[in-house]
């Protein structure tokens, strides 16, 4: 089985209004699906100086997933307050960041080059790092959620064996980006719609997975979940359609309940 590595972002999402709250973030809910569903996984982040610090620390050794600490730092775990609407998510405010200390020592980037798949998002600033530290045969996937058109992502793409995008239909901008996004040397691009399903493009044809009607909770952590099982599925050498099935079926699950993860 291929060993996966996840980073960076950890944080609390706070519905005050609910009087519930959960650990989360990309990697938080990437690495949790991914491991539920029998993946070799280890998180990689930066620790704040609170009790949410402590409770993921207790969290991941609960799940018996390996924490590499990126650095301990004296700030508050971030955290969201959050609404739901019919079932959608609604960030309503951000604050108290620990993510915007992360910097990769060169014992970290010797660590991570250890994993057959590397697991990134915003927070990691791997624009900085991955031309020098992504070795011979490492799968990379990135999630860009909905930030298409960020200059930044130029640097990335070129590195990437599965780019991951959040919009809300198929249409003809998303086909000509995902396309655009392939040329600039993404092997696989995969285009997470909501309600109306997922898009992967390899540069040589499209393939479309419908997504399930069924009753939304929470929409917390679907793409998360997506990424996380197809993912999965790519680590046992499945082919891009069977790792768009598990993705559905695994973001069918999530958004059924509360929280982002099983």
């Amino acid at each position: 089985m291929k060993r996966a590595i996840a980073m960076a972002d950890n944080c609390i999402d706070v519905y005050y209004k609910l009087d519930r709250y959960y650990l989360t973030g990309n990697s938080i809910d990437f690495a949790f699906n991914y491991k539920d569903m029998g993946g070799d996984i280890t998180e990689m982040t930066i620790l704040g100086n609170d009790v949410f610090a402590m409770a993921l620390e207790e969290r991941l050794k609960e799940r018996e997933i390996p924490l590499r600490v990126i650095k301990r730092v004296d700030r508050p775990t971030g955290m969201a307050t959050m609404d739901i609407v019919e079932g959608d998510k609604r960030h309503l405010k951000f604050e108290g960041n620990a993510m915007n200390e992360i910097k990769l020592s060169d014992e970290d980037i010797e660590f991570i080059k250890e994993f057959d798949i590397v697991y990134a998002e915003r927070w990691t600033k791997i624009d900085r790092y991955i031309k020098d530290i992504k070795r011979d045969g490492q799968i990379y996937v990135y999630d860009f959620s909905k930030r298409l058109e960020q200059e930044s992502n130029d640097l990335i793409l070129p590195y990437l064996d599965y780019a991951f995008f959040s919009y809300d239909k198929d249409d003809e901008y998303i086909r000509d980006f995902m396309k655009k996004s392939e040329q600039k040397g993404a092997k696989v691009v995969i285009a997470m719609l909501g309600e109306n399903g997922s898009l992967a493009y390899d540069g040589k044809r499209f393939y479309s997975m419908s997504a399930e009607k069924v009753n939304v909770v929470n929409t917390v952590g679907a793409g998360d979940s997506y990424i996380a099982a197809f993912m999965y599925g790519i680590s046992l050498g499945e082919d891009i359609e069977s790792c768009m099935k598990r993705g559905k079926e695994r973001a069918t699950l999530i958004i059924q309940q509360f929280n982002p993860y099983i």
